[in-house]
């Protein structure tokens, strides 16, 4: 069990402290891409304080340059995420906190960013339960998940998805079970949707990632990234949304039925 530190107190000049904390507990300079993020905290009586700070190759400062992209959290949110109580990703995917503008900039910089509570990534979305992942979608509406899909998390959510989707298998139930699914995963602009080829073979489930698309398969399921979101964590029953064609089927559909019935879906 990882012991967490206490909450911190939080007012307009323990803010300042923690943006400076947060700027102080990067590993070194900030990789990948550079620029200006605004951070914006909901106060408790609703007011908002924020700060723009530029990252380059050799620095971090407050600056007032025009931002690149936009963070806003309310401040209890921002207390738990700055003390390793919340990761920024599941706040982020269950609508607790607003990215406007350059997403690959917000998720290179929380990446980089140790939150001065434990020391984790601010965003780390290889460390996320898929139970507490599913709780946080049920609560937020499609609107928001179908952003979310078409934004910059996009790659990181299919990677951390098909990822794990091995580990949801119930290999007892798959006991001399064979069967190959596509999933092609429907982009919101035009454009080769990705493939993912899972295949179940004696107890075993295997993830080819870009799989061309004319793999044999017994069947590909055809859908768009937040139906995607709602169907592996719980929130769409995969038995009704084919009957009722909001999922489309190409290929045997009783052996994608048979797909879903080995695997374990968190939160259910």
């Amino acid at each position: 069990m990882t012991l967490r530190p206490a909450l911190p107190a939080f007012g307009p000049l323990t803010l300042e402290r923690l943006v400076a904390e947060l700027v102080a507990g990067l590993d070194a300079a900030p990789p990948g891409p550079t620029g200006v993020l605004r951070v914006e905290v909901v106060t408790e009586d609703d007011q908002v304080i924020g700060w723009s700070l530029g990252f380059g190759p050799d620095r971090v400062a407050v600056v007032d340059d025009p931002a690149d992209a936009a963070v806003r959290i309310r401040h209890d949110d921002a207390r738990r995420l700055a003390s390793g109580h919340a990761d920024g990703a599941l706040l982020y995917l269950g609508g607790q906190i607003e990215v406007v503008g350059d997403e690959q900039l917000v998720l290179a910089l929380g990446s980089a960013l140790r939150n001065p509570g434990d020391g984790r990534p601010l965003i780390d979305p290889a460390a996320l339960d898929p139970v507490a992942v599913a709780t946080a979608i049920s609560r937020v509406d499609l609107d928001h998940l179908s952003r979310v899909m078409a934004g910059g998390f996009r790659d990181v959510v299919l990677t951390e998805v098909f990822g794990r989707l091995p580990d949801f298998l119930i290999a007892e139930k798959a006991r001399g079970v064979r069967v190959a699914i596509m999933f092609e995963v429907e982009r919101d602009h035009p454009g080769e949707p990705d493939r993912y080829l899972v295949r179940v073979a004696d107890g075993v489930c295997t993830v080819q990632p870009g799989a061309p698309a004319d793999a044999p398969v017994d069947a590909t399921l055809v859908l768009a990234g937040h139906e995607l979101l709602c169907l592996v964590l719980g929130r769409l029953n995969p038995v009704r949304a084919v009957l009722s064609g909001q999922l489309r089927v190409r290929g045997q559909v009783l052996k994608a039925l048979g797909f879903n019935a080995v695997m374990r879906i968190p939160g259910n």
